[in-house]
């Protein structure tokens, strides 16, 4: 993705609303590496893709909102939409599920 729009999308993101990023998107931690089983690196891709090609569209849901299965029918819906490959698709989906857990955890 090219750099502006990631940075005009996040700049959307910030400005549309009071309720932070990290709210809707929450950062990776250990602990949700840990729990989803992946690396941090593929959870942080997932993160990137989720507030910059998803947000580049439109306005991105807390990752709470949905259930498990919901984001995985989200995800299969959307991927052709956004041009995901294939790795891209199971990043988004890895943090989608691994920031839901921990969100609805708390």
């Amino acid at each position: 993705m090219h750099p502006l729009r990631t940075s005009a999308a996040l700049a959307a993101v910030a400005l549309g609303g009071c309720v932070a990023i990290e709210t809707l998107a929450p950062p990776v931690t250990p602990a949700m590496a840990s729990r989803a089983g992946s690396s941090a690196a593929e959870l942080e891709g997932g993160r990137r893709l989720y507030v910059g090609r998803c947000a580049s569209c439109h306005a991105i849901d807390p990752v709470a909102k949905y259930t498990a299965a919901r984001w995985q029918e989200i995800v299969a819906d959307m991927a052709d939409e956004a041009e995901l490959t294939p790795a891209e698709k199971s990043e988004l989906l890895a943090y989608v599920l691994a920031a839901r857990a921990g969100a609805t955890a708390l």
